[in-house]
């Protein structure tokens, strides 16, 4: 007689009736979720300015501020990588509203901006310190332009 193993509760490959939620898939306390709400906060009405009514319609720059901001603080600085972790990591998949932009439009939108990207970094990092996220315990600097953006923001607090 042959030993009687758990069953699966549905194939592994097998569709459900229900759709679930992928991201019930991360943990509770994911700091994906407090980046969101920090970044929900953030002032855009400044470069929405630039934007036409005319033509495709493009990606929100709360949006994509959220993920170049997120990536940064995950220390993922390329393009191409930022694309590549908004396909396959739940935290990012989450941050970017499981909408994936291109890695032309995330540098062109840093390139294009960056007064405006300088702007909401601060404006983050003023939220993320009146929540007592902010800890200057360990600060290293590595020449890279986060580093010089985050000192120019704390310097602005």
């Amino acid at each position: 007689m042959p030993v009687p193993f758990k069953k699966d509760p549905t194939q592994y490959n097998q569709r459900t009736l229900l759709a679930t939620n992928v991201f019930y898939l991360l943990a509770e306390d994911d700091d994906c979720f407090v980046y969101e709400d920090i970044f929900s906060q953030i002032d855009t009405k400044e470069v929405e300015k630039k934007y036409s009514m005319l033509g495709q319609h493009e990606y929100h720059p709360r949006l994509i501020t959220a993920i170049l901001i997120y990536a940064y603080s995950q220390g993922i600085f390329s393009s191409r990588k930022i694309e590549q972790k908004c396909k396959k990591d739940l935290s990012f998949m989450y941050i970017s509203h499981a909408n994936c932009p291109n890695f032309r439009v995330l540098s062109d939108f840093r390139k294009e901006n960056y007064e405006f990207f300088k702007s909401c970094f601060a404006q983050s990092v003023t939220i993320a310190k009146s929540l007592g996220m902010v800890s200057l315990s360990h600060v290293s600097l590595d020449g890279s332009m986060l580093v010089m953006v985050y000192i120019a923001a704390h310097k602005e607090l």
